[in-house]
């Protein structure tokens, strides 16, 4: 395990995710404050998130066409940058919606590649460890955004003094990066087009799309307190904390045991019931929505580099942002119409389904 050029990029995600989570962090209030409804944000975040993993079914096999995976991964960090400063100058909530797409984009373009990297970083013998550490560090970077946002926006600055002093963050990013490329050593080699996968890939990629289905986003969470601003963005930081021990927890576990790709299901199932019951439970579903994501960066991560290299990657990550979309723009709207009932049915319905294909995947 290279573990100088896991720390590394570990490092460049901890600049980047300060950028991009202090931004996040404070967007649905934005959305808000411009006269946004929960559906039209569930629409933004969802979408966004949507389009960040579906184009990865084009940028996982053309990093893998192209090889070296550098170049992808240094466009798509310079890329998130400009989408944030571009939201310092945006006023209506299409403009805000724009760039949110745009930034979600950056990501597709840069993390097939950078995890094809750490995957050949981590070797066949430690790649659960390798994303582990990675997303830690990664998170740490996203409680430092998260936790300047709440902070500024309780001593009332505006999102828009939020996404200037987080392009700081995001310039370091791109200097470490440099860095990690000159020292690494590690120069992967492309493995052609793959764009059909095989049958395991593909079960494996229609759990994580149903999977996507049934967790609600915290974004509609952050926005159901956007009446209290900081308080939204608070709840977004006691997620990104979360974060840091499962990752380290799902890492290991993963290396030791395939039984940890069951997991995810139970917790969306307990998520559904936290958002419903609302009030302090809602700060609970913050704490179960950072076990899912990081379950996401992590478990599904590993598995699907076990099944090819960024191809796979790209293909399980779009089918997982799919999902996302859906449950964001059906979730919203139901939250906007009072129907709660419904969305606990839809979510425990798409987890139920997701945990019968996991089993198939892997049996």
């Amino acid at each position: 395990m290279n573990i100088r050029l896991i720390i590394l990029l570990g490092l460049v995600s901890l600049f980047a995710d300060w950028l991009y989570e202090s931004m996040r962090a404070v967007a649905p209030q934005y959305l808000y404050a411009l006269g946004a409804s929960a559906a039209f944000v569930g629409f933004v975040f969802g979408l966004g998130d949507a389009l960040g993993y579906a184009a990865r079914f084009i940028t996982g096999p053309l990093a893998d066409k192209r090889g070296g995976y550098w170049l992808e991964t240094f466009l798509g960090y310079g890329l998130q940058i400009a989408a944030v400063a571009g939201l310092v100058f945006a006023r209506d909530v299409w403009q805000v919606a724009g760039l949110v797409f745009l930034e979600r984009f950056s990501k597709a373009l840069r993390t097939p590649a950078r995890d094809a990297i750490i995957s050949a970083a981590g070797g066949k013998g430690a790649r659960g460890r390798a994303f582990g550490i990675h997303a830690a560090l990664d998170q740490i970077g996203a409680i430092l955004g998260v936790s300047m946002a709440t902070l500024m926006l309780f001593l009332n600055y505006q999102p828009r003094d939020v996404f200037l002093a987080a392009l700081l963050p995001g310039a370091t990013a791109l200097a470490v990066l440099y860095v990690a490329y000159k020292t690494s050593g590690v120069k992967p080699a492309g493995k052609g087009y793959k764009f059909l996968m095989d049958r395991k890939a593909v079960v494996f990629g229609m759990s994580q799309f149903l999977l996507g289905i049934s967790i609600i986003h915290i974004s509609l969470s952050m926005y159901r307190l956007s009446q209290v601003p900081w308080l939204a963005s608070l709840l977004y930081l006691i997620a990104m904390i979360t974060e840091i021990p499962a990752s380290l927890a799902l890492g290991y576990l993963y290396d030791r045991s395939h039984k940890t790709l069951f997991i995810a299901p139970l917790f969306t199932t307990l998520l559904a019931v936290s958002y419903i019951s609302g009030g302090l439970y809602l700060f609970l579903g913050a704490i179960l929505y950072a076990v899912v994501t990081s379950y996401a960066d992590v478990v599904a991560k590993a598995e699907a580099a076990k099944l090819g290299a960024a191809s796979s990657l790209g293909f399980v990550n779009a089918m997982w942002g799919l999902g996302l979309m859906m449950g964001g723009v059906l979730y919203g709207y139901f939250t906007d119409v009072g129907n709660y009932l419904t969305i606990g049915i839809l979510a425990a319905a798409s987890s139920s389904a997701s945990l019968l294909l996991l089993w198939r995947s892997v049996t």
